[in-house]
């Protein structure tokens, strides 16, 4: 887990790969637009999102003040399908990653963040269970923002579906005839419908989702890569290397070794 607290008088477009942890800021003042399929604007008091493995792009920002943090549910015990985490994964099928925080729980979620941020700076093991319980606080809060009539879906149910089975079964040997069938359509009409709402073919989106989890896997468990490979059923080492490679620029064991000497 990693909390903070930024100020900047202006940004300009960022365009942010596909990160291993979650992450949840609140934008405590000024403005920022964000690319999510189209720009979306955020004001002060809300909430953003951003899943595991979600390309995200940051294009313009003023007078902003920034609370944030970010964490592997892994670690914590946790993944999309339980309550807290539901937020996140309604973004992951879609919805638009921007939440309006009632106005009388700002100070409180403020209190939040600032308390998770100073028990980080002198992290102690036994603080553990708390520092998860100042988390779970927190997505308490994004969750009741959730029910705000500001999240919408922005694709289509097919695509939604399409993702959602993608999410629930890449550990399995899944194509983009499998996702077709589990949606009730076909390949040809959900390819171009994923491509055009997503920019990405169903196929990326299956290495996408289990190369996140490889690398969740890889920082936080001391696993051998070909295990890693076997738990999220690629089947061959060397194709995982090389898409792993592709998309992070090192192999996999010089990604482990960069990331835990950081």
């Amino acid at each position: 887990m990693s909390v903070g607290h930024e100020f900047h008088d202006h940004i300009g477009y960022e365009a942010h790969g596909s990160q291993t942890q979650y992450i949840l800021c609140l934008l405590v003042g000024g403005s920022l637009t964000m690319q999510h399929k189209e720009p979306i604007t955020l004001q002060e008091n809300m909430f953003t999102l951003v899943p595991a493995g979600i390309p995200h792009s940051l294009v313009d920002g003023e007078n902003l003040e920034i609370r944030w943090v970010s964490f592997c549910p892994t670690c914590l015990g946790m993944n999309e399908q339980d309550p807290l985490m539901t937020p996140f994964r309604q973004v992951r099928l879609g919805a638009i990653p921007a939440l309006e925080l009632c106005k009388t729980r700002v100070s409180w979620t403020i209190s939040l963040f600032t308390q998770l941020q100073r028990m980080m700076t002198n992290y102690q093991p036994s603080n553990a269970v708390v520092l998860k319980s100042l988390l779970n606080l927190l997505l308490y809060e994004v969750q009741q923002a959730n029910q705000l009539p500001l999240l919408k879906q922005v694709r289509s149910n097919k695509v939604t579906a399409a993702l959602d089975y993608i999410q629930l079964n890449y550990m399995h040997s899944i194509s983009l005839k499998d996702v077709a069938k589990a949606v009730h359509t076909s390949p040809s009409y959900l390819a171009t419908k994923v491509k055009a709402q997503t920019n990405y073919s169903v196929g990326q989106w299956i290495i996408k989702t289990r190369l996140t989890q490889a690398c969740a896997k890889l920082l936080h468990t001391d696993k051998a890569i070909n295990t890693i490979v076997y738990e999220l059923g690629w089947g061959d080492t060397t194709h995982f290397i090389r898409q792993f490679k592709k998309t992070y620029g090192v192999t996999p064991a010089s990604w482990r070794k960069q990331q835990r000497s950081e």
